[in-house]
């Protein structure tokens, strides 16, 4: 091969290849999977304070005396008088100062009592 050969297949070897960096796809992606469980787990913590709260609520309602048969989708009024405390279906404006009213809960068709807010709550359970 003379001289001229050699110059000029160096010139049609092409462009230099050069090596993508892949430490910013690297990085990316893994900001990206970090994002996603940081998301999930707020999420999953949020679920899971939820469960707590419904679990309280329920521990609460069941210290009150349920003198009838309750109904999925009811609404009902949680009083103490005293040492007593009950369940009802009268509503604390038809009920009058005697008791002390607790709040407004709703068994739902799972079997569980929810709590429904109710700007008339004086008392919160502990």
């Amino acid at each position: 091969m003379g001289r001229n050969e050699q110059s000029f297949l160096m010139e049609i070897a092409g462009p230099k290849i050069e090596v993508p960096d892949l430490l910013k796809f690297e990085t990316a992606r893994n900001h990206s999977l970090s994002n996603k469980i940081m998301s999930r787990l707020k999420d999953l913590e949020r679920e899971y304070n939820e469960l707590r709260e419904l679990h309280r609520w329920n521990e609460f309602v069941e210290g009150f005396q349920i003198s009838f048969q309750t109904r999925l989708n009811q609404d009902y009024y949680l009083y103490e008088s005293g040492t007593r405390k009950f369940l009802s279906l009268i509503s604390p404006q038809e009920m009058g100062d005697a008791y002390t009213y607790h709040g407004k809960t709703r068994l739902h068709s799972e079997g569980y009592f929810v709590k429904v807010e109710d700007e008339q709550s004086v008392a919160k359970p502990l």
